[in-house]
């Protein structure tokens, strides 16, 4: 799952929905500082799914001495949305998961399939059969598999380092150091 897209998060500093505790039952939300929510509305995203859109006071969000770890608005309140119950818990349990070594130990196994994925791909034109049927198609896509091991083989036999991961050409155009 990708992170929350917050500035909050992205900065590592601020308080992101992950520092709101949510009374699911009462439909209230406290903010950090022990301050409750107002509004619990119920609504829609852009692509027609259910999100819940939650607002805190004005008054108490103005006059909050952290209120510039919370929100960049100037003049409005802290405003949160989230996804329903089952889905926000279902959410945060699978980006907390994501931090732990052992996921990353998984994830790194399947950038490595991916890369030989793109491999075939880049060699081979994988992602078109030369075949009509499955038994042909399945043929070829062993015998591509077998070709890249010996590529790969004769790489290591004759000590070719292995390359660099690729970048878009917009990334290239990018300034180093950014």
């Amino acid at each position: 799952m990708r992170s929350d897209p917050s500035w909050q998060t992205k900065a590592q500093q601020g308080f992101d929905s992950s520092n709101f505790q949510i009374d699911w039952d009462n439909e209230k939300v406290n903010c950090p500082q022990g301050h409750q929510s107002t509004k619990w509305l119920l609504g829609q995203d852009v692509s027609g799914k259910p999100v819940i859109r939650v607002r805190f006071s004005g008054v108490t969000c103005r006059t909050c001495p952290v209120r510039s770890s919370c929100t960049k608005s100037k003049t409005e309140p802290r405003e949160l949305t989230f996804l329903p119950q089952v889905q926000h818990i279902a959410l945060q349990t699978r980006r907390q998961t994501q931090k732990t070594p052992e996921w990353k130990a998984t994830y790194n196994q399947r950038a490595g399939i991916e890369s030989t994925h793109s491999q075939g791909i880049r060699r081979s034109a994988l992602r078109q059969s030369r075949y009509i049927g499955l038994k042909k198609t399945h043929l070829m896509q062993v015998f591509i598999a077998c070709a890249l091991n010996l590529v790969r083989l004769d790489a290591w036999l004759n000590g070719i380092p292995l390359a660099k991961t690729r970048s878009s050409r917009f990334k290239q155009l990018q300034p180093q150091g950014d």
